[in-house]
């Protein structure tokens, strides 16, 4: 029978989500916004499109090539008659239960929080006993010590789609500090019609915590972290190397699938909250494409343990039989095979390039090797046609270009500096965008604002996405410098940097045998991001995205939050180890030279002869948001114009830089510079334009940072007007300054804040 248009309509409505639910297909909800299938986790599912791509195969679109190529793992010629009689059984469900399809996953966003209590369980062990003993062959007593102590537990049966299953196995995960914040759930019995390769239901729990994962440790569990892709295959191999586990202080931690970036959150985890001390890292996923791959992610860079300041040895490891260790298990061998990362990187060259020459010329199902030495014909080539197909580039030429590319946008983009020297107007609104809170570096503050003028919330593609939003298409990113990074890199004989996965094997051999230096260079990587204008953002959203304000005077200039205010800024002067004198000192304040703005309201000064002396002086009859305008400035004079420092600007700059650093700090706090601040934003564009054909870009920098400085310190102290575990600052009396008044000079003769 056909189908109408109306029914076709309907049909393309149907969430490839629900389809998945239907049939009890595994996933995981990574973002609020995206499905990854679990036995192929390069599946995503965009559930705002309703729309899917399989990166590792280049597939995409709608719920009919989901079934089609997934779900029936169907090829390119084979008919999509079977995939649309599967929708149209789907489509019949929903009919018949009613269900609103245009509601069915309306708000869908994640927001629950894994709770283990209601993870629904039994005293029993039977089943789950019977399931580890028996299909995967793990040791009956290894496996009685695991249900005794909880690491494993059997749940109740439990529906899924439309049928009832037997009771599953729970792996639960739990943090660095021993509490359970996520679990897998395992099917215990085979069902090829729903599961296709894999036969069981395999699920991890809603809210599941992304920083752990099923993990059991031997020994003080802190020196070594060897990652798995799965529960099972963790203590196939915990049970054939139980004893190196113990003697290595191992900790094994399944990810539940290949995210090995995971494995380095726990680690990080780790030594923040237990001061661990792991020296190695060994990926043990699987023994396919994906592991290689996943593992490759270790090749790329070397880390260190902040504690111990040692490198972090990354080492892989592989079954000898099989392609996980469970399938070893079960054929009753044991060992396992060691590689070095470089070992890794050689064989996941060799699989690409053998996976492409499959794509390109055909797996064949059988090769006769008594007719490998008969060479096929080339075709003749006829030399005007052009070639259609272009060469291959490696991934290291690619990720040049993209380097050159990013490198000219960006120094383009700083070419454009001078502007704030020639216009006051652009130079507020560069000062304005860096006020606003959102923790940029004071270069990427220019660099955002040098190609995008208007910029004010940006984000990163993912990030976007994650929140529910989506990029505008055709919108031009905007370059951006991200977080540093150690690249593990080898120096080569003419003094070439070259990365550690960019190296031929013969260089890494060198490498190796310490015939060529190795050092880790800090890289900073070049990043992308969107403003809020180039995507899909409505108005509604945009108040839960920007980021609240540590204390907002512009609203609330009650005494109460003033004084939050100062006594925040009293505590960074004491980080920087700078007393401030604010009663006492009126008389030495008013021997400071008059400047056009009047009578001086603050110095910042430092003793002659001990560099370690420093001060910050305030008259004692300034209002509270002169005092904090006042401290402001003179900390950003403090931070950059001690004795100490190698910037040997002149005065007016030096002044200028204050002004600048102290604009941000105040607007970040809410107060309002006032209608004079572009009259005095003019007069500081003039001081940078005298400069000319000097560092501009470098003095704002130097401004900037001063005052990102003192608002990320701001933010992390305040919240909501009150101060965060309040420790008391101590004053100088001003007796202490009149010994040493003789020793001491005012850095600049214009150090002062006037306003």
């Amino acid at each position: 029978m056909a189908i109408s248009k109306e029914e076709r309509s309907q049909l393309k409505l149907l969430p490839i989500r629900g389809y998945c639910d239907w049939k009890g297909i595994p996933y995981t909800t990574d973002t609020p916004t995206e499905l990854r299938m679990v036995d192929h986790d390069s599946l995503v599912v965009r559930t705002k499109l309703n729309r899917f791509v399989w990166n590792s195969t280049g597939v995409k679109g709608d719920l009919v090539d989901f079934i089609h190529y997934y779900e029936l793992g169907k090829s390119d010629g084979d008919s999509k008659g079977a995939a649309i009689k599967n929708q149209l059984a789907y489509a019949r469900f929903v009919k018949g239960e009613n269900i609103d399809v245009s509601k069915l996953y309306e708000d869908s966003t994640p927001r629950y929080k894994f709770d283990y209590d209601k993870v629904f369980k039994t005293q029993e062990t039977n089943v789950a006993k019977d399931y580890l003993v028996n299909q995967r062959k793990l040791n009956p007593q290894f496996v009685d010590n695991l249900l005794k102590s909880g690491a494993v537990v059997q749940g109740s049966r439990y529906r899924e789609g439309d049928k009832l299953h037997q009771n599953p196995v729970i792996f639960p995960w739990k943090d660095v500090n021993g509490k359970i914040v996520g679990a897998d759930r395992q099917g215990t019995e085979q069902d090829f019609e729903h599961y296709k390769k894999r036969g069981t239901s395999k699920k991890i729990f809603a809210g599941s915590g992304t920083s752990t994962g099923y993990n059991l440790s031997f020994g003080s569990g802190d020196k070594t972290l060897i990652l798995f892709e799965s529960p099972i295959d963790l203590l196939s191999y915990a049970q054939q190397n139980h004893q190196d586990m113990v003697k290595s202080n191992a900790t094994l931690l399944s990810v539940s699938g290949t995210d090995a970036k995971r494995g380095l959150q726990y680690l990080n985890d780790a030594v923040a909250a237990k001061r661990a001390k792991f020296n190695k890292i060994i990926v043990a996923f699987d023994n396919d494409v994906a592991g290689f791959k996943a593992a490759d992610y270790f090749d790329r860079f070397s880390f260190k343990n902040p504690i111990t300041g040692e490198a972090i040895e990354a080492g892989r490891h592989i079954p000898l039989q099989g392609k996980d260790w469970n399938e070893q298990l079960k054929a009753g061998v044991t060992g396992r095979r060691v590689m070095s990362m470089t070992d890794n990187a050689n064989r996941l060259d060799a699989l690409e390039k053998l996976a492409v020459q499959e794509t390109q010329t055909g797996k064949p199902d059988y090769v006769d090797v008594k007719m490998s030495t008969i060479q096929p014909v080339k075709p003749a080539v006829d030399e005007k046609t052009p070639k259609k197909s272009k060469e291959r580039r490696s991934k290291a030429d690619r990720r040049k270009e993209n380097a050159l590319k990013n490198k000219q946008i960006i120094q383009e983009a700083m070419g454009k500096v001078a502007k704030y020297q020639q216009d006051p107007a652009e130079l507020k609104k560069l000062l304005d965008f860096t006020a606003t809170g959102l923790n940029y570096s004071a270069r990427n503050s220019m660099l955002i604002q040098l190609q995008n003028p208007k910029a004010t919330l940006l984000k990163g593609y993912k990030q976007w996405s994650a929140d529910g939003i989506q990029v505008n298409k055709g919108e031009k990113g905007i370059k951006i410098f991200g977080a540093p990074t150690n690249l593990k890199t080898i120096i080569a004989e003419n003094g070439e940097k070259i990365r550690w996965s960019d190296a031929t094997p013969e260089q890494k051999q060198l490498a190796n045998n310490k015939q060529l230096e190795v050092r880790s260079v800090k890289h900073y990587p070049v990043e992308t991001v969107f403003d809020v204008r180039q995507t899909n953002a409505t108005a509604a959203q945009l108040p839960s995205m920007l980021p609240n304000r540590p204390i907002d005077l512009a609203t609330d200039k009650s005494p109460k939050h003033l004084d939050a205010a100062y006594k925040t800024l009293l505590k960074f002067a004491d980080k920087l180890k700078v007393p401030v004198i604010d009663q006492g000192v009126d008389e030495q304040i008013a021997k400071r030279p008059m400047t056009w703005q009047g009578q001086a309201k603050g110095a910042f000064v430092q003793s002659k002869t001990n560099k370690d002396e420093k001060y910050i002086l305030l008259r004692s009859d300034l209002t509270p948001t002169d005092k904090i305008h006042t401290l402001a400035y003179e900390i950003a004079h403090a931070q950059l114009h001690s004795l100490q420092s190698q910037n040997n600007w002149p005065t007016a700059i030096k002044e200028t830089q204050a002004e600048l650093s102290s604009y941000v700090i105040t607007k970040n706090l809410g107060i309002e510079p006032g209608e004079k601040s572009v009259d005095y934003i003019a007069g500081w564009s003039k001081n940078l334009k005298a400069l000319e054909g000097q560092n501009t870009g470098k003095i704002i920098s130097q401004a900037l940072k001063a005052s990102t400085d003192v608002t990320q310190y701001l933010s992390d102290n305040l919240s909501n007007g009150e101060v965060r575990q309040p420790k008391t600052t101590k004053l100088l009396k001003p007796d202490k300054l009149a010994v040493v008044e003789q020793n001491y000079q005012a850095i600049n003769q214009t150090s002062t804040r006037h306003m």
